[in-house]
């Protein structure tokens, strides 16, 4: 599948230089981007629903869950 992106001149020259040094095309970097902020999306939206189940049983930081799952 393809899509067709107009950017802002400096976006554009930005994703080139980047994609560039990372030794990778541009399509390549532009997708994986994106890969990675569906994947931040996914994260917020689950942890917005479970917050609430967290608050329930005192779970109210990052750090409180990562003590009670180590």
């Amino acid at each position: 599948m393809s899509i067709t992106l107009e950017l802002p001149e400096q976006l554009n020259e930005d994703v080139s230089l980047r994609a560039k040094r990372a030794g990778r095309t541009r399509d390549e970097f532009i997708t994986d981007m994106l890969q990675r902020q569906m994947a931040i999306e996914r994260f917020r939206e689950t942890r917005s629903r479970l917050q609430t189940y967290g608050e329930a049983t005192g779970l109210l930081t990052d750090e409180a869950i990562f003590d009670a799952v180590s």
